[in-house]
């Protein structure tokens, strides 16, 4: 039986003296905390072990300190329960503190790969990934792309990794956007080396855009640029 902790809020627990059944992964998190990014399911928490974390690792997750939480985990004289870590994890991802989530979930995958809620650690991993991405936004198209794409390959190992994971609901849109948002992205760069009189790379990158992201709006896009090019081509003097 698939049985997790609540949600972790201010005024709750981190670990509740009681095992519930998880539900499906519904709710979304402040926004402002992730930077635009909106992580829907991010409540949904890993399994209560039988080990409760320390007084100072508790009343950080209680408060949602993800900092302090981390801070109390590292100075342990031995590694906390996977579980501990995972609520841990999850309260940093949703403050926006990605590095930290990322350092939690591959230490976990690392130390512990046969852990019953691995999935659990791989999916906040993902979405620490696709934070980070998402709020640089501001960086160079080329490197925006050269990234995103990276994490395009992260989100995608999740769902052939875990393919029965509860969480594949979650992640599945998210690649999708993903994918028309890298698709957008090309299509800004070949329209920036047109611009700058880099006319065979600007194809190039249309062309790339049209046989790589079939079905996204970008790629609808760079096929009528080139179908309407081509009849141009062949139209008679």
């Amino acid at each position: 039986m698939d049985r997790r902790i609540s949600s972790v809020t201010p005024k709750q627990t981190a670990i509740p003296p009681r095992r519930v059944r998880h539900a499906s992964p519904t709710a979304a998190l402040t926004a402002g905390a992730l930077f635009g990014l909106i992580l829907a399911g991010c409540a949904t928490t890993p399994p209560n072990g039988s080990e409760r974390p320390a007084e100072d690792i508790r009343y950080a997750l209680e408060r949602g300190d993800c900092r302090a939480a981390y801070s109390a985990l590292d100075a342990g004289d031995t590694p906390a329960a996977v579980d501990i870590r995972l609520s841990v994890a999850r309260v940093c991802l949703q403050r926006g503190e990605f590095a930290r989530t990322r350092n939690l979930t591959d230490a976990i995958h690392q130390e512990n790969p046969k852990h019953p809620d691995i999935d659990y650690a791989a999916y906040l991993g993902a979405l620490a990934h696709l934070g980070t991405w998402n709020r640089a936004s501001s960086a160079p198209p080329k490197q925006r792309s050269e990234q995103g794409r990276q994490v395009f390959l992260k989100l995608a190992a999740f769902l052939n990794d875990h393919p029965m994971s509860e969480y594949t609901e979650s992640v599945a849109p998210r690649l999708a956007r993903l994918r028309e948002n890298l698709a957008d992205i090309e299509l800004q760069i070949a329209d920036q080396a047109a611009a700058e009189g880099r006319s065979e790379e600007a194809l190039a990158r249309v062309q790339y855009v049209r046989d790589y992201y079939p079905g996204t709006t970008a790629g609808q896009t760079a096929a009528e640029r080139l179908d309407t090019s081509n009849d141009e081509d062949t139209a008679p003097d």
